[in-house]
């Protein structure tokens, strides 16, 4: 049996990294930076947003998310504003600056998932989304 699998995936992932990369400096932005301002942005109106949100969503361990918002916190794109039940628990919110990018961001997003859907078909998305996740749990638990 081939085991070209694994390797697929991860050339999909670095070529869409790349892609995402790309657009990313034209905003003065990392592609993380990028992502994290549109997850911030698209959750933000039903619930708080907090670090740990940010490490589960991304797969991401604790000391890469608090790297990443310590240096968008530096470059003013987020700020953090502890809750009133707990200070501890400290609330992300985007500065305007970021909100200025957020429809550009959008926009970047939407058409790499079209462009995606395009790519592979409307009938096989599911299919693929849902192998796909199956994989990442297996790994994750």
């Amino acid at each position: 049996m081939d085991r070209i699998f694994g390797i697929l995936i991860k050339n999909v992932s670095n070529d869409l990294n790349r892609d995402a990369e790309k657009f990313a400096v034209t905003l003065d932005l990392t592609r993380m930076q990028m992502s994290i301002i549109d997850y911030i942005a698209r959750n933000e109106s039903d619930r708080d947003i907090f670090q740990k949100d940010i490490e589960k969503e991304f797969n991401i361990r604790r000391a890469s998310a608090t790297s990443a918002l310590k240096l968008m916190e530096k470059k003013d794109l987020l700020v953090r504003v502890p809750t009133q039940k707990d200070a501890r628990l400290k609330r992300l919110i985007l500065t305007t600056k970021s909100r200025q990018m957020t429809e550009k961001i959008s926009d970047y997003f939407e058409t790499t998932e079209n462009m995606v859907n395009q790519i592979v078909g409307a009938k096989k998305i599911s299919t693929v989304k849902e192998g796909l996740t199956k994989i990442s749990d297996y790994f994750n638990k």
